[in-house]
């Protein structure tokens, strides 16, 4: 059930994130009504709900009190939720994700690498080298390990989109994620990845996914730019 719902939500944010692509919303225009919404997109009035709260939370729309919801003019930055998810995280907003695989190789995990992964020094572990891309623009790169006892096997067309939803199709999924965030400045060599001058400010991000029962499988490392990118956290009570 949870997953028909998280499927019905997502439509109807990108049926939003469409029109305003293609100009069918424009900014400052007052969109459809939860009712009407419900009605065309063939969902609950609680699910439309959630969908337009996202959106409001992305700053992609506004709400007001007694008028209706309203499409935000276009900002010059985009932002995404932090975390794990790029490529689900781009295509919310309307962004074209894509990837530059940089290396993906098997090898036996580090001291530091075992350690966060809760396993023994010397397990292998598939070492995957990627630079992501929303609209064209490089926005992270990425180093990740995943645990091959649990990840038995990741290919190289895999690597090239998004090893999450290949891991969803096997039953792999996780169930929190802890971070630890850190700024730095960009050195010559994630300069060059990032497109962006030597000393800019980066996004350190130290990302630690972990099974339904605690287990880590997946330990990743990435640096974002900040010229045009920002991270979004949203923060329940």
């Amino acid at each position: 059930m949870e997953n028909n719902t998280e499927k019905k939500y997502e439509l109807v944010i990108n049926y939003i994130l469409s029109n305003i692509e293609n100009g069918v919303f424009q900014p400052h225009q007052m969109i459809e009504s939860e009712m009407e919404l419900s009605k065309k997109l063939n969902v609950s009035r609680v699910t439309v709900r959630k969908g337009l709260e996202e959106l409001v939370n992305n700053k992609v729309l506004s709400k007001r009190k007694g008028k209706g919801t309203f499409v935000n003019p276009i900002p010059k930055y985009f932002g995404f939720k932090s975390g794990i998810g790029f490529s689900s995280e781009a295509k919310k907003r309307g962004l074209a994700p894509s990837t530059k695989l940089l290396s993906i190789e098997k090898v036996p995990a580090n001291s530091k690498v075992a350690d966060l992964l809760k396993v023994p020094v010397d397990t292998l572990t598939w070492r995957i080298e990627r630079i992501r891309y929303a609209d064209s623009v490089a926005i992270c790169y990425e180093e990740e390990f995943f645990d091959a006892q649990i990840v038995p096997e990741i290919t190289a067309d895999t690597a090239e989109h998004s090893i999450y939803d290949y891991l969803e199709a096997y039953d792999i999924t996780f169930s929190y994620v802890d971070q630890k965030i850190v700024a730095e400045n960009a050195t010559e060599k994630y300069a060059n990845y990032l497109n962006v001058d030597v000393n800019t400010a980066l996004i350190n991000m130290e990302v630690i996914a972990c099974l339904e029962n605690g287990k880590p499988f997946n330990v990743g490392f990435s640096k974002y730019q900040t010229n045009n990118f920002f991270l979004v956290q949203t923060i329940y009570k």
